[in-house]
């Protein structure tokens, strides 16, 4: 049976559906004919017990008047009418004690017949004899039984005769069924073969650009457009991993030169900076040129710390950038192509038999959803890279957005706009942002209702960003759970208020009026004259800046107050 079995899975597919084909059609032949000759032999025995019944009621009413009356004579005379009927062997009348009152035989004394143990009715002996008895009547007395016996023997010519009919519609049957089916089946085996042919040509030139026609909606049909769905999925994710790789090389290098001119930039601004502490040192003597040597320094500084602020930003957005681009390295790398050569692998080894392996082998019959669940896969692999090359275009405009903020601060001094007082603060928090988020600092916004003013923004810019950051460190500094700055806005008059409140060491009472001075610092590394500039450039804005404290340990809150327009800031320089 084992080789039969392998020697049957070695045939060709178009082999196997023919042997199929006229397994199925002996079968259901078969069974029909069987049918046919059981209930047609069934028929003509019915047919048989339902003439021969007949017959012996027809005698049973003629032997009446004989019966009644004892004339055996005319008994068996009429019994004798039947020899006729090749097929009766005997006919016999019982009288009413059950004894033999009259008899018929065709061939003489038959030893074995006992009409004593013949019932009513028609039955078929286990001898080969069909055995019918019937009851005389008369006026409603029974006067004896009529039985008659005949032989079965033309039964068993009819059976034989229908035998060999049915014999020869089954083999009639099954030269038309294999003739039809060697026919049809290209139907069925040509598709999958074209399926077969089409998937090693992609494997071999993994050129994802073939297709396969088929125009049927079977399964095949559907196993056809499965494929090819599979296939514009790949290609797609190919075109589109091809495209952000190629868009990936653009933005990095783009980004590269923008870091390098920008490097540029700040080595050029911060060998300026060197050179005017210089000038600062060999100018002590000259108060009014240090003064505004100091001025310029202090603008500078604040430049150099929003700088800074943005080189920290850019930072932290390339560390996304890379984490993005090995998240996609990683998802190619992963991406199942593997597993659809395997099964296409699977499809060509089996391609000789491939229909017996797709309905009954257990790998085949897995095959189609498997491929289902491989092209999901896939769409998810795609719809992932597309997701990380998004967040990379959203990082790069990030970066963007922060070198155009720091352009347009570094170019704007002495040119006056008309700006929302919101948007200055939250233009500073966008250059300290990263510093307050690394250390837990919470920034609080409390903006009230206030017009627009007129401002020279970048010398607000740094007033703002200045005070921003003294309370970042003062919060820092003290020792408390609590770390908060808050930025408030205010209109008093024809003056916007801008207030930076922070939790943090609080300023002692006796350093209240000289926190602005010149030089004045509490910190080990300060210079003291980012306040004193920041007072300086507040006066020079037409406003001024101002300082509130509990004392130490109760935290802070400098105001500073601009004018609405340039006629008020006129009137406040000029007073």
């Amino acid at each position: 049976m084992g080789r039969t079995t392998k020697r049957f899975r070695d045939f060709s597919v178009q082999t196997k559906l023919t042997v199929l084909a006229a397994t199925a059609i002996t079968l259901a032949v078969s069974v029909a004919c069987v049918i046919f000759v059981v209930l047609d032999v069934r028929r003509i025995s019915a047919s048989k017990a339902t003439q021969l019944t007949a017959i012996a009621e027809t005698l049973s009413t003629n032997s009446t008047a004989a019966v009644a009356f004892g004339q055996q004579d005319a008994a068996e005379e009429l019994l004798a009418a039947i020899k006729g009927r090749h097929t009766i062997d005997i006919a016999c009348i019982l009288d009413a004690d059950g004894s033999v009152f009259a008899i018929y035989r065709r061939f003489g004394d038959q030893a074995d017949f006992h009409p004593q143990s013949v019932t009513l009715g028609a039955h078929y002996g286990d001898d080969g004899f069909l055995n019918v008895a019937v009851p005389i009547i008369d006026d409603g007395d029974r006067l004896g039984t009529l039985i008659l016996r005949e032989t079965t023997a033309d039964l068993g010519q009819a059976r034989t005769t229908r035998i060999l009919a049915a014999a020869v519609v089954l083999a009639i049957s099954i030269i038309i069924g294999v003739f039809a089916s060697s026919h049809l089946q290209d139907s069925v085996t040509a598709p999958i073969l074209r399926l077969a042919s089409t998937a090693q040509k992609i494997s071999q030139s993994e050129d994802c650009a073939i297709r396969v026609h088929h125009d049927s909606d079977d399964e095949i049909g559907v196993l056809y457009r499965q494929f090819n769905g599979m296939l514009d999925r790949v290609q797609s994710r190919e075109k589109a991993v091809i495209q952000a790789s190629e868009r990936l090389q653009e933005l990095n290098q783009a980004l590269e030169q923008r870091v390098a001119e920008r490097t540029s930039e700040l080595e050029q601004s911060n060998a300026a900076l060197q050179n005017q502490i210089e000038a600062k040192d060999l100018a002590t003597k000259q108060l009014q040129n240090t003064h505004a040597q100091l001025l310029e320094v202090s603008r500078r500084a604040g430049m150099a710390d929003i700088a800074n602020g943005v080189l920290h930003n850019i930072g932290n957005v390339l560390n996304s950038l890379n984490i993005s681009a090995n998240l996609i390295d990683e998802r190619l790398r992963n991406v199942k192509l593997a597993n659809l050569e395997k099964a296409v692998e699977l499809l060509l080894q089996n391609e000789d038999d491939l229909a017996e392996f797709l309905l009954r082998s257990d790998q085949g019959k897995i095959l189609p959803r498997y491929l289902g669940k491989l092209s999901d896969s896939m769409r998810d692999d795609q719809r992932s890279i597309l997701n990380e090359i998004e967040s990379l275009a959203s990082n790069v405009e990030h970066i963007k957005d922060i070198v155009r903020a720091q352009q347009s601060h570094a170019g704007a001094f002495g040119v006056m706009e008309q700006l929302q007082p919101a948007a200055l603060f939250e233009d500073a928090i966008h250059f300290v942002h990263d510093s307050f988020s690394k250390h837990n600092v919470e920034i609080v916004r409390d903006y009230g209702q206030v017009p627009a003013i007129e401002i020279e923004k970048s010398k607000a810019i740094q007033i703002i960003v200045n005070l921003i950051k003294n309370a970042k460190e003062s919060v820092l500094e003290h020792d408390s759970d609590l770390k908060r700055v808050t930025l408030r806005l205010e209109q008093s008059g024809d003056e916007v208020c801008f207030q930076v409140s922070d939790s943090g060491t609080g300023i002692a009472p006796d350093r209240i009026t000289t926190i602005f001075s010149n030089g004045f610092t509490t910190k080990k590394d300060g210079h003291g004259f980012g306040l004193h500039a920041s007072a300086t450039a507040a006066v020079e804005l037409g406003g001024r800046l101002s300082v509130h404290s509990e004392g130490i340990g109760q935290g802070a809150t400098f105001t500073l107050l601009l004018p609405v327009s340039i006629r008020t800031r006129h009137k406040a320089l000029a007073g």
